[in-house]
């Protein structure tokens, strides 16, 4: 009996070491800081700290899994969502451990929260817009963009989602549309298609300040510039879902990546040449630099301007696309200059920071 009572605590004691090994503890390396999607990976710049340094491939690094052409990242919470190849992937914003895919998409682009704990995901492949439950990470509903589509971008606000349906390269694939989806009303969640507007041609992004402004990049094939087309700028009136007015930029070309200042008085801009300004009301344009890049964010930070007194000004983070697209460059716009130099190990596609 004695012997049979040693045996089963033995047992237990391997079996308790065994399920220790197998449990895996997920250090807190990362949360706030820069993150940069490249084309191989996810890297994380700790600019917080007093050494700032690079951390490239974090999610392989943490998981042992690469993912798959990865393109935007996001965060919710405390949670990433990084869209990839034909799927979009999370992980826990502290520790980088892996939550779980979100599957069942042809070429996921761009993803927004609404209401309800739910992501709205553009498929470019499909031309849809699926709706994914934030919790299941399941797709619980889709709605199409139009027939051979190709949406692109999303924007959010209040109770309603507008999609930018932005077209290919040649003339012959341009679209032209922008697409509503209301997704609340008051309490009750909703994937209603509310109907689609012509504007300029190949809208590809937008910002929310009241009224909607598209950026349209217009044709540009440089295969074929003799048929290529000035980009524009549309002031959309969310509510009726009307052209409130827009303008063309004129000497604009390819223009993408519309963002705008805390003030909303400025939107930035890339576009053929390099990185852009104009006002508001759209009626004149002005070269910031001329850097060609595909990637643009703005932030709000602190610089010093003397051993004493620190202020606040916006910085332009853009990517190099020609020459050297692994190096990111942050333009302080109150001093233009260039101001740091963040050098990663592959060609960015997003930046973004927690």
């Amino acid at each position: 009996m004695k012997l049979f009572n040693y045996l089963l605590i033995a047992m237990i004691l391997i079996s308790s070491c065994q399920d220790d090994e197998v449990d895996t503890v997920f250090d807190n390396n990362y949360g706030s800081g820069m993150y940069i999607v490249t084309d191989m990976g996810i890297s994380f710049y700790n600019y917080t700290d007093s050494l700032p340094q690079v951390e490239n491939q974090i999610f392989k690094t943490v998981n042992n899994i690469t993912i798959n052409n990865p393109k935007r990242i996001k965060f919710k919470g405390t949670k990433v969502y990084i869209v990839a190849d034909n799927y979009i992937s999370t992980a826990n914003v502290k520790t980088f451990e892996n939550k779980g895919d979100i599957n069942g998409f042809s070429n996921p682009v761009d993803l927004d929260y609404v209401s309800h704990d739910r992501l709205f995901v553009v498929d470019k492949g499909d031309s849809k817009v699926k709706v994914v439950d934030m919790t299941s990470l399941d797709i619980t509903a889709q709605i199409e963009t139009g027939d051979n589509t190709q949406p692109v971008f999303i924007i959010s606000k209040w109770w309603r989602s507008i999609v930018m349906n932005g077209g290919l390269v040649a003339d012959s694939l341009k679209d032209s549309t922008i697409v509503a989806i209301d997704y609340s009303d008051n309490l009750i969640p909703l994937v209603d298609f509310m109907g689609n507007i012509e504007i300029g041609d190949n809208p590809n992004s937008a910002v929310w300040n009241g009224h909607i402004k598209v950026l349209c990049k217009g044709i540009y094939d440089p295969n074929n510039p003799a048929g290529n087309t000035e980009s524009s700028l549309y002031n959309i009136e969310p509510w009726g879902f009307e052209v409130y007015w827009d303008k063309t930029l004129n000497g604009i070309y390819n223009a993408r990546n519309l963002i705008e200042s805390p003030s909303s008085s400025r939107f930035y801009f890339l576009a053929e040449g390099g990185v852009y300004w104009m006002p508001q009301d759209a009626s004149y344009t002005e070269q910031i630099f001329n850097i060609e890049s595909d990637v643009l964010l703005r932030r709000n930070e602190w610089y010093a301007i003397n051993d004493s007194t620190d202020a606040l000004s916006d910085m332009l983070y853009v990517n190099d696309a020609v020459s050297a697209n692994n190096i990111i460059y942050k333009y302080n716009l109150a001093t233009s200059a260039f101001c740091d130099t963040i050098i990663v190990d592959a060609n960015v596609r997003d930046i973004n920071f927690y």
